[in-house]
């Protein structure tokens, strides 16, 4: 729909990130702030008048608009391209969703979120949702591809796709809408609903990502059965608060759920804490540290030279390696590497691809796509990095400053969001990663680099929870997007 370098008044479109049945989603840049933005269109498919269509995001613009929340995703901007194509410009936060997150761990891990983390994703999207609710909006499309996780700890709630303003009629409220394996009962009903409906969403939501499935496993169990969810039984006594908390979140009546989300987020924001421990840095030298149990060193010399188990590649878009540290890894490696990345065609911005080695003395190169314009995407980069590397067995890495060269980005920016994401990667717990070089070309760049790294580690009151994630059982595969009840044939 939109093709790369594509102006939309003041933003340059990259390219599409994804999409799900309703719309596409893009990442673009403002071109005089140089930030990185995300812009959703609506399908043409789904039908209705260019006017109607229009309405449609303008609406979910204005609801995003009035929240006042730093766990709610900003709408920044809304227009129409080319006289057809409703835009509505959102905030870009640089990390993965939950739900990528929590089906990366499983499938490189082997293991789910931990306590701690899943009370504290509760505590930060119920913050949101409650302003939400104080602004007289319903979600009614919770899930875990909706709730977007900074490399710095804040979580967001997005996708207000079918939000809707609470003082309209209850007629209009009725009507099903949502993600089918966490919709409320009375929402599969098309019964009228109230904040109850988002109540219930929200803790389906945070069962699936600590247990690996919903609280119900279709509707008939959800409608036509009298019993409550069931809980695997508790690992500890602050696991039996939490289950008894996320149990009334999704009680099938709605009388029996909490009215408001007042109680639910103060009693998990507290667990999150009780469960949490500090993630420790240890300094051992002028360039060298643990965190947690792993070494980590910053050095100054060519990447291409290191011997360990990964090496990352600061990649563009297109995977050629003519440029920076792509074309220092294949004069040594040879021209192979490139080949094997090129064949994976072009890849949106946060992405990474491992490759063979060639002649390197490693055993996998990992394309990371982090940068464009001097817009950012590391920290999202450098996640992908880290759970990429889990699943292949890569216990050593050897990282540079991603996005420093061609992309522009600064080197206190991309020190500030590879630090962040290495700590909140290791803060989840089960990591298998036992050693962490950071190389940079010279001693003055690494002087730079080092400065923001160790205010960034010892800085920031990391928590990481006392475990790490519940073993995980095998899991189907997932659309991202999910479903929704706009698109599906309803039963």
């Amino acid at each position: 729909m939109f093709s790369p370098g594509t102006r939309i008044r003041d933003y340059e479109v990259w390219g599409r990130l994804g999409g799900g049945g309703m719309g596409d989603v893009w990442l673009a840049r403002h071109v005089v702030l140089a930030a990185p933005v995300i812009i959703k269109t609506l399908k043409p498919e789904l039908g209705g008048s260019a006017q109607e269509r229009e309405q449609r995001v303008v609406t979910e613009a204005r609801l995003m608009a009035r929240i006042n929340s730093p766990n709610v995703v900003r709408a920044l901007d809304v227009g129409t391209y080319a006289g057809e194509l409703p835009y509505v410009v959102q905030e870009y936060v640089d990390g993965i969703d939950l739900n990528e997150l929590d089906h990366a761990r499983r499938d490189s891990l082997g293991r789910g979120l931990p306590l701690w983390f899943a009370c504290d994703a509760a505590a930060q999207i119920a913050r949101g949702l409650r302003a939400a609710h104080q602004y007289g909006i319903l979600h009614r499309d919770l899930k875990p591809s909706n709730l977007f996780g900074s490399v710095d700890g804040t979580l967001k709630l997005g996708d207000f796709g079918v939000a809707v303003p609470t003082q309209i009629s209850e007629k209009k409220l009725c009507g099903s809408a949502g993600t089918l394996r966490f919709m409320a009962p009375e929402a599969l009903r098309g019964e009228a609903l109230d904040r109850h409906a988002d109540v219930y969403g929200l803790g389906a939501t945070i069962f699936d990502l600590r247990y690996g499935s919903p609280p119900f496993l279709d509707a008939h169990e959800l409608l036509e059965t009298p019993d409550e969810a069931r809980f695997p039984p508790p690992q500890s006594a602050e696991e039996a608060f939490f289950q008894h908390v996320i149990g009334k979140m999704i009680a099938k009546n709605p009388s029996q759920r909490y009215a408001d989300l007042g109680e639910p987020q103060r009693a998990l924001a507290a667990l999150a804490r009780s469960t949490a421990r500090p993630l420790r840095a240890t300094q051992l030298g002028a360039d060298r540290f643990v965190l947690d149990r792993v070494q980590v060193f910053t050095e100054a010399g060519d990447i291409a030279t290191v011997e360990t188990d990964g090496i990352v590649s600061s990649a563009n878009w297109q995977l050629a390696m003519r440029t920076g540290v792509g074309e220092a890894l294949r004069r040594t490696g040879g021209d192979e590497i490139e080949a094997e990345a090129l064949a994976y065609g072009e890849q949106p911005l946060g992405a990474c691809i491992a490759t063979g080695p060639g002649r390197l003395r490693c055993r996998r190169v990992l394309h990371a796509v982090s940068a464009w314009e001097e817009a950012s995407c590391i920290g999202r980069a450098t996640q992908r990095v880290l759970l990429l590397a889990e699943r292949l067995g890569l216990r050593r890495l050897a990282i540079p400053a991603l996005g420093t060269g061609a992309a522009r980005v600064t080197l206190e920016v991309a020190a500030q969001a590879q630090a962040s994401a290495l700590s909140w990667h290791l803060s989840l717990g089960g990591s298998r990663l036992e050693e962490v070089r950071f190389v940079l070309l010279d001693d003055a760049k690494l002087r730079v680099f080092r400065q923001v790294l160790e205010s960034e580690l010892f800085g920031l009151h990391v928590d990481t929870g006392l475990d790490a994630g519940l073993a995980s059982a095998e899991r189907g595969p997932t659309d991202p997007t999910g479903p929704t009840l706009l698109d599906t044939p309803r039963s």
